[in-house]
């Protein structure tokens, strides 16, 4: 009986090369835009309680620092260099890239496309703004144990963006990107306080 020849041809499987493509989408709020930046000195505080929690260890009480308004304000804030001395605020991309994933849920796009439909070429954008001031609120208080307190926060009205991202045209179309922007902006939004965390604040819309 004669025996099948094996097959020992290699098969090549081409893939096509990417077509990345750069784009500005313009962002304009709809509702104020809250900012509260976690600074250095509280990520180091989160840490060391942590520690101290998993060491079994208590701390000793620390002597209150005495802070201002301004201070928490500059700290809420997202500072950016300024050639005429002009206050410059910025606010992080990955917000925006974080709300279009939770957008997506809204759709049929797979949550591991939806990470992947765009990446942001700016780790911090300007903001353009009208007005920007500082928001005290009182927060907490709703667990037992854990005291209300307040909060101050950078609010900026009227505010504005340019928002540079890189995307694999075959990937992803730019109208696939705006519709998920679109839908972010509404229904998600940036910040504190926005719709995604039971506030009005943060959402926005494409210019145009």
């Amino acid at each position: 009986m004669a025996k099948k020849k094996a097959n020992t041809e290699e098969q090549v499987v081409e893939a096509k090369a990417p077509d990345y493509r750069e784009v500005i989408i313009p962002i304009v709020g709809i509702t104020p835009l809250l900012c509260h930046r976690l600074t250095e000195e509280a990520k180091m505080e989160m840490l060391l309680e942590r520690h101290q929690k998993m060491a079994g260890a208590t701390g000793g009480k620390k002597s209150p620092k005495v802070v201002t308004i301004d201070d928490e304000f500059n700290d809420a804030c997202y500072p950016m260099p300024s050639d005429d001395g002009t206050p410059k605020f910025g606010f992080p991309t990955s917000a925006f890239r974080l709300a279009v994933r939770e957008a997506a849920r809204m759709t049929k796009l797979p949550m591991t496309q939806a990470r992947l439909t765009f990446i942001p070429l700016e780790e911090i954008v300007e903001i353009r703004y009208d007005e920007v001031r500082a928001r005290v609120d009182k927060v907490g208080g709703t667990t037992p144990g854990k005291p209300s307190t307040c909060v101050t926060r950078a609010e900026f009205t009227n505010w504005s963006c340019d928002l540079p991202i890189e995307y694999d045209a075959d990937f992803a179309s730019i109208n696939v990107i705006i519709n998920l922007l679109q839908r972010a902006g509404r229904m998600i939004g940036v910040g504190a306080w926005r719709p995604e965390r039971n506030g009005l604040h943060g959402r926005f819309k494409i210019a145009g």
